[in-house]
């Protein structure tokens, strides 16, 4: 599908600022694109500051979770933590399993099996809880809307602490939204409309941090032993996918850091089994090599897999780090066989206009519909649901676009569900199968998306000539890093690109090189599985297929999106463009 091109361009005197901070004029209006504010706050940005991380004690309910977690410890009662299946829940129990074990707690965790506990605590998880001598169950990364279980541990009079980072639920009142929070002792959540804390986006292991920081704090832990949690909580700030801004671009930024000195045995062993340096660690590291094996763990098996690696030494940590890369190589080919089901059920369904794509894969295992409705969702730029097959119904997850909150949708539909929750770009949900038909078009008929909404959008930062590019100005970029979701990788344009030479590369010939003829200076660019893009761009624009790619673009001109770097080959260093999007002009 050809997306549609859009140049940002917010009023700024570039020239002024980039004399004030000593950057070219494009990479300040990269810099003004994600961070429109004052020279101060423009200068943390660029030097994020573990120092500027806001006070834990600001978060609604956290001095009543601290009287009950010290009281808890002082009198040697039992603590439970309960996590979540994913990178976020598994990183959140280990930073809190790690704290509270130095601290001198009696604690252990549970963590709910995906298949047959389904997402979050529940009153089975709560009742045996209680069996074991449990006296404080504390949640992390779930709980807020786990009504059903908290409510039953008040009844049978178990102590329980919330801590969460998901939308709180609410019913309308009147056409006004009003919270529903479960009947913790306390609810931990910077989310929470009462809630002064500053910073909204924090994930589930950050919320976990605030707790520990408070902790220590109490305490008289050294900060330092505080700030051995930072780089876990960066990998479950960038493998969650919340935004990269605030106190979050702090843990990041120095999280990152910290990782490529690290010496937890088992992040090593997964980094080596990976064929990953950790010297090299970045983002796309995390979220892209890394950070879906840890998850692995949780879809295929358990999560405990996980928690067990990151306290695992030697050959043990070494195994585990084995198995979980295996996993996740098995997972990526049942993603790949689910999708090529859903393409044939969209297709046959004709459901590639719909405002709302709902998908049923009854056989498709339920930890992959996540995976497969995001895959879609890429495809036909439309708001997509998975939905498997369960012992007790269906079962599924979400997947939006920017135009459209998914977790409002559910909650216009909810009537159809059993269960739901997430955000507004991601959710999970329940149903009974029997009234998938009235949910798809309860769904599709309250969505009111526009054409203009369902057209894929690429936001320029600037327009730039390849031929202006020097090794320097990448640097200067990489001010900007680290780059994920609301900091995003900066996107250059230029038009009327003399195209030289085509080269089809890799196993299958489905990446391309080219070379572009700039005034007489030749650049470099790839394109990442440019070919089949190419392809579908001949079809969907020209109407033809094309035989020899290399032949058809040699000496034609082309508009491009691209993002510089420095490719290295045998000692020697050039600027070379990666392609994301291009038109033939």
């Amino acid at each position: 599908m050809q997306s549609k091109w859009l140049i940002k361009n917010i009023k700024y005197d570039y020239k002024g600022l980039s004399r004030t901070i000593g950057l070219p004029e494009e990479i300040c209006r990269c810099l003004i694109n994600r961070c429109p504010g004052s020279i101060e706050e423009i200068r943390d940005y660029l030097e994020p500051d573990l120092e500027k991380l806001h006070d834990p004690s600001l978060l609604k309910d956290m001095d009543v979770a601290m009287e009950m977690i010290l009281s808890a410890i002082e009198e040697e009662r039992k603590i439970r933590l309960v996590g979540d299946f994913d990178i976020d829940g598994s990183m959140s129990i280990f930073v809190a399993l790690s704290a509270l074990e130095k601290a001198g707690a009696q604690v252990d965790y549970e963590i709910p099996d995906r298949i047959r506990d389904g997402y979050g605590i529940n009153k089975d998880m709560v009742q045996q809880a209680k069996e074991d001598g449990v006296d404080l169950i504390i949640t992390f990364d779930n709980g807020i809307s786990a009504m059903e279980a908290v409510t039953y541990a008040r009844e049978i009079g178990m102590e329980i602490i919330v801590t969460d980072h998901h939308d709180v639920p609410y019913i309308l009142e009147n056409g006004e939204k009003k919270e529903v929070l479960p009947p913790a002792h306390a609810v931990v959540n910077p989310k929470r409309e009462e809630c002064a804390y500053p910073y909204k986006m924090l994930c589930g292991a950050a919320v976990a941090f605030k707790l520990v920081s408070r902790l220590y704090h109490e305490l008289g832990i050294p900060e330092e032993e505080l700030l051995e949690y930072i780089p876990f909580v960066a990998i479950a700030t960038v493998g969650d996918i919340v935004d990269l801004t605030g106190e979050n671009r702090i843990i990041v930024k120095h999280g990152l850091e910290m990782l490529k000195s690290i010496r937890n045995e088992g992040l090593l062993a997964l980094a080596e089994a990976s064929k990953v340096d950790i010297k090299n660690i970045s983002t796309y590291i995390i979220g892209f090599v890394l950070g879906p094996c840890f998850n692995a763990a949780g879809r295929l098996s358990t999560a405990k897999m996980t928690i067990e690696l990151l306290f695992a030494e030697g050959e043990r940590a070494k195994s585990l780090a084995r198995e979980l890369y295996e996993l996740n190589q098995t997972r990526r080919a049942m993603t790949d066989e689910g999708m090529v089901l859903a393409e044939e059920e969209i297709r046959r369904n004709r459901r590639e206009e719909d405002q709302v794509i709902v998908v049923k894969l009854p056989d498709v295992h339920e930890s992959l519909a996540g995976i497969i409705a995001g895959r879609v969702k890429e495809r036909y730029y439309r708001p997509t649901i998975v939905l498997t097959r369960t012992e007790n119904g269906l079962k599924g997850s979400a997947r939006s676009i920017e135009e459209y909150n998914i977790f409002e949708g559910l909650n216009h539909s909810k009537d159809y569900l059993t269960r739901f929750g997430g955000h507004p770009m991601a959710a999970g949900l329940s149903m009974d199968e029997d009234k998938l038909d009235s949910f798809r078009e309860d769904l599709k008929r309250k969505a009111n998306l526009g054409k203009e909404d369902l057209f894929p959008k690429v936001t320029i930062d600037a327009r730039l000539s390849p031929a202006l590019i020097t090794e320097k100005f990448v640097e200067s970029l990489e001010k900007l890093e680290p780059f994920g979701k609301a900091n995003p990788k900066p996107i250059f344009a230029e038009k009327n690109l003399l195209i030289h030479q085509v080269y089809l590369m890799g196993r299958d010939k489905d990446h391309m090189k080219l070379v572009f003829n700039v005034d007489g200076i030749y650049v470099e660019g790839v394109y990442f599985y440019g070919v089949r893009q190419m392809e579908e761009y001949f079809r969907e624009v020209h109407h033809k297929e094309v035989g020899d790619l290399s032949q058809e673009l040699k000496n034609r001109k082309c508009d491009i999106l691209y993002y510089p770097d420095i490719n290295t080959y045998n000692g020697t260093s050039k600027v070379q463009l990666k392609i994301s999007d291009f038109r033939i002009a």
